[in-house]
């Protein structure tokens, strides 16, 4: 399904019955990354989650990109659905993207789910996604796909699920070298976060295989975010969603429950 919001034709899904879960994915990605998770969850929750602009099928906009932007997006999307207040996952980038929409729209927002959260960068990673974003828009995706691939994935998941690494790298290859490259720099001057100010109940997911936003960042989180807690899955790197759905769909239903 698609729909403008702020100007920008969106890409989305929705399915399911129940109280309302919103899935933002991370830098690269998209709403595809969070399948196995939506069957899951949608038994139980409607569950949507959208591509964010310069991401997926949605419309590549031709400004540049921030996590204010996309956080408005986001709280577009919940409003022009007339969803009642929903329980928002981010992922990664998405983490920043679902914290600021919160701290926006509180009343639209009863909980919050941050898997792989990122709660700083150190000026040599700033610098890192700086380079990244030249590299790409120099000579595209290609050059940086494995690279990438070797942080995103645990090396178990590497060995033993080639088609899923196969499936990943597709995807990060499919993005728009501008897009991405834009969205690298809204990384990295991401504005800062009031996190005591976050009210809603969050929980806080890391893979323990993650080198991209480490177990150390998620309680870094948690000191940050006055009522929060930590789920740590065993077996995952970054990104958690495509390699155990099924573990993170259950530590959301629980925190749920």
């Amino acid at each position: 399904m698609f729909i403008e919001l702020n100007g920008v034709q969106h890409h989305y899904v929705s399915k399911g019955e129940g109280p309302p879960v919103v899935l933002v994915h991370g830098l690269g990605g998209s709403l595809h990354t969070w399948w196995g998770v939506i069957e899951t969850l949608s038994v139980h929750h409607h569950v949507v989650a959208l591509d964010l602009r310069g991401h997926g099928r949605s419309d590549v906009s031709s400004g540049g990109y921030s996590v204010q932007q996309w956080a408005q997006d986001v709280n577009a999307l919940i409003s022009a659905l007339e969803l009642p207040p929903v329980t928002l996952v981010g992922h990664s980038l998405g983490s920043l993207v679902a914290e600021h929409a919160a701290l926006d729209r509180p009343e639209a927002i009863d909980q919050l789910v941050l898997v792989g959260g990122i709660s700083w960068f150190e000026p040599e990673t700033k610098a890192a996604y700086e380079q990244r974003a030249d590299a790409v828009e120099a000579d595209g995706l290609d050059p940086i796909v494995d690279q990438w691939l070797a942080g995103a994935l645990a090396p178990r998941t590497q060995a033993k699920l080639p088609q899923l690494v196969g499936l990943a790298r597709d995807m990060y290859l499919r993005n728009d070298p501008t897009a991405y490259a834009r969205s690298c720099r809204a990384l990295t001057s991401m504005p800062r976060i009031a996190r005591e100010d976050i009210g809603q109940p969050t929980l806080l997911v890391v893979g323990d295989h993650d080198r991209s936003t480490p177990i150390a960042m998620t309680e870094e989180l948690h000191a940050q975010i006055p009522v929060s807690r930590v789920k740590v899955i065993p077996t995952a790197a970054h990104w958690v969603m495509l390699e155990q759905p099924d573990a993170l769909a259950a530590a959301i239903l629980e925190f749920l429950t």
